[in-house]
């Protein structure tokens, strides 16, 4: 975290023995207000400012803000206002250089030491660095929660019901108390030089499980979150899945883990110790050079082509085996043909501008982690979304595919041209008007994107897991190792532990097929299957 290296002078408002303080942030400059009084009717509390300052307070700018706080029954419910400028500007392009408010930080300092549970609930000590959560990108809901040393907590929760980012940040001051951000930014597409916010709760409890109910029941009704037993985007044979089988093919290099034929006969392998219908077959690189051919997807020559790809396919329907193959929710090669009309208008971008580069694997080895042919692109582009609905389309028409995946789908940003998460809603939707009995999955996970995705792998939270587990269900990430040399496959990983999945509900178990693995790890492959075997007879 960086700091001004002064003093702001943001003035301390006390709103129900809660200290608050209030900055607007534009894209040129961060706002404050001048001191104001506190005005009160009954449970509520309302600061009002006709102007801002700004350079710590030692200069004034043309705008508005306003803190209202009501009573609830274990704190304050805030919401926030402002305007900067008093021109009317557009509802777009503010990164652009206009002067449009880009986020409002609710500042709440003077609070009893202790730890804070904000990345997916994991715990944390507070220190005067200080750290940042990010919804939702690192925090799987806008909820976190400051474990006190003196016992008891206080929660932090924004009452969105919208997917836009938040960011709490937490630092320690050097009078040992902490001060905890709460910040709102507005979808980059629709920002103007006013914004309110939904309303940020924060209140104190002795039991976080009570508040972390009471939020899954916001965001349930926000999203449309069901239970994964009524469900209706999960087709009825997902609901007797009780093993994934990760099959990989191509590596980035070319490298091959398993050809077609390969994978046919560990889909055979697999069917003769358990029911086919209890397995899901996942492909990670079946479409040939992992991640270099995201965006073009076709049966891959050097594993068998057109040729072997369809008696995978029905060798998989004749033992009952369902299979999934993995396509790019957002990333491609920006060598495929065609690629400035698809995918150059759909290129991720920050609300300022600046191109999203995404995660940089160091595919090669060259420990330059510089991989400039690979794009990511915003799914909400109509260019980008119609191309991927037409190739899916084109394969699960042609291979009677049951399931398919889509890889970083959980990746979001607050891009300015459209709005991401709707365009994976809308992908979803297009695919399953198309084939009402797709499942359709995806890596990682937040809130919202559970209703996109019913089930996925990666990124489940490390307290109170049954805000996932009541919708969703989970398998180890592509990244697990195989039993045989804990070889993680076309991932970059490169190697992992084998390891057998949670005992838990919601997670499947699962097991990575690499080359070598059935005849080399046999003894870790029949664990796996025998606690799929133990899981459906004790769950499905």
């Amino acid at each position: 975290m960086q700091h001004f290296s002064f003093d702001p002078h943001d003035p301390v408002f006390d709103l129900d023995g809660w200290r608050l303080s209030l900055q607007v942030i534009s894209f040129e400059n961060t706002y404050g207000l001048p001191p104001s009084d506190v005005t009160r009717a009954g449970d509520i509390w309302s600061v009002r400012a006709d102007q801002l300052t700004q350079a710590g307070g030692r200069r004034t700018a043309t705008g508005t803000a306003a803190i209202d706080a009501t009573r609830t029954d274990d704190g304050i419910a805030v919401t926030l206002s402002a305007t900067i400028g008093d021109d009317d500007l557009p509802l777009s392009t503010m990164w652009r250089g206009g002067r449009g408010v880009r986020c409002t930080k609710l500042i709440v300092s003077g609070l009893p030491p202790g730890d804070l549970l904000g990345h997916r609930w994991a715990r944390e000590r507070v220190t005067r660095a200080g750290s940042t959560v990010h919804y939702p990108a690192t925090t799987h809901t806008a909820l976190v929660f400051l474990a006190l040393d003196e016992g008891g907590y206080l929660y932090f929760e924004s009452l969105d019901d919208r997917v836009r980012a938040k960011r709490f940040a937490a630092m320690r001051r050097d009078d040992n108390t902490i001060t905890v951000e709460l910040i709102h930014e507005d979808a980059a597409y629709a920002m103007s030089n006013s914004i309110t916010t939904p309303a940020w709760r924060i209140g104190r409890t002795d039991d976080p499980e009570a508040i972390v109910r009471r939020h899954d029941a916001h965001t349930a009704a926000a999203f449309g979150l069901q239970p994964w037993e009524t469900r209706p985007d999960v087709p009825a044979w997902a609901r007797d899945v009780a093993l994934v089988v990760a099959l990989h093919g191509m590596h980035w290099s070319g490298y091959v883990f398993n050809t077609y034929d390969d994978m046919r006969a560990a889909v055979d392998y697999v069917a003769d110790r358990i029911d086919g219908r209890r397995v899901l077959a996942f492909l990670p690189g079946w479409e040939g050079r992992y991640y270099w051919q995201y965006g073009d997807y076709r049966p891959e020559p050097l594993l068998g082509g057109a040729d072997a790809f369809p008696r995978l396919a029905a060798a998989a329907r004749v033992r009952g085996v369902h299979l999934m193959p993995m396509f790019g929710a957002n990333c491609v090669n920006t060598n495929i043909p065609g690629y400035e009309q698809w995918g150059a208008p759909a290129e991720m971008r920050s609300p300022s501008g600046l191109v999203f580069q995404g995660n940089r694997p160091d595919w090669d080895v060259s420990r330059a982690h510089d991989p400039g042919w690979q794009a990511w692109l915003n799914p909400g582009a109509p260019s980008w979304r119609a191309r991927l609905v037409e190739q899916v389309t084109a394969l699960v028409a042609t291979y009677d595919l049951p399931a398919v995946f889509f890889d970083t789908q959980h990746v979001w940003i607050n891009a300015p041209n459209y709005d991401l998460y709707d365009g994976l809603v809308a992908l979803r939707d297009e695919l399953k008007s198309r084939f009402p009995d797709l499942l359709i999955a995806g890596e990682g996970w937040y809130d919202a994107l559970g209703a996109v995705t019913p089930m996925s792998h990666a990124g489940l939270p490390a307290a109170w897991p049954e805000t996932f587990a009541k919708y969703n269900r989970n398998w180890l990430h592509l990244s697990a190792g195989d039993p045989s040399r804990g070889s993680t496959g076309v991932h970059e990983l490169g190697h992992n532990d084998f390891r057998l999945a949670p005992d838990e509900p919601h997670i499947l178990p699962t097991l990575t097929v690499v080359d070598g693995t059935l005849a080399n790890g046999a003894d870790g492959v029949d664990r796996v299957i025998a606690q799929a075997r133990e899981y459906a007879r004790r769950l499905l």
